[in-house]
């Protein structure tokens, strides 16, 4: 019960901070679109690198700040929104409390990353090997949260894991941000 306490606020705050960041804005070149994806990762004023494993293919997605990339059963699933609180650190303690608290999570990482706080959240692999499984990377920033969800159904998770690595060790916030 309490994880789905934790995916809920979560995916609230993610939530939030997308609708926030969004009315009134149009698109330009510092925020990530939905274009080719060299031209996405090539992007200047893009908060973040990030190596997108090999195979991934970029899928359309119509919001601003939302990058999606898909090879087989498996995804990638990146949102930037802006913070709607005023302090990323209380948001990040929260978050990490809630986490810390969830019982259908096999891990929770606090992750090293430069220029803001991260946390690592693994799930237990589901009852049922249908059912996706998913890794959350949150990443809190002064004025922005980075979500980034590696996910594939849990009968295929193993097989994906080494290129849901590769994108976690690749990340980084760039040194302007």
């Amino acid at each position: 019960m309490r994880n789905v306490t934790v995916v809920k606020v979560i995916m609230v705050s993610v939530a939030l901070c997308m609708l926030l960041s969004q009315p009134g804005r149009t698109e330009d070149a510092t925020e990530p679109s939905n274009q080719d994806e060299a031209d996405i990762m090539e992007q200047p004023g893009r908060l973040f690198d990030m190596q997108v494993p090999e195979g991934f293919e970029p899928v359309p997605t119509d919001e601003a700040g939302i990058l999606k990339w898909k090879k087989d059963s498996a995804e990638i699933y990146l949102v930037v929104g802006d913070l709607f609180v005023e302090s990323g650190d209380e948001l990040f303690k929260a978050l990490r409390k809630a986490a810390g608290d969830g019982k259908n999570l096999d891990k929770v990482e606090t992750v090293k990353i430069e220029g803001g706080q991260a946390m690592l959240l693994k799930e237990k692999p589901p009852g049922e090997s249908e059912r996706p499984m998913t890794w959350r990377l949150v990443i809190v920033l002064d004025k922005k949260v980075i979500n980034v969800d590696f996910t594939a159904p849990a009968k295929d998770f193993d097989r994906f894991r080494g290129d849901f690595m590769k994108a976690l060790d690749s990340f980084r916030l760039k040194t302007d941000s």
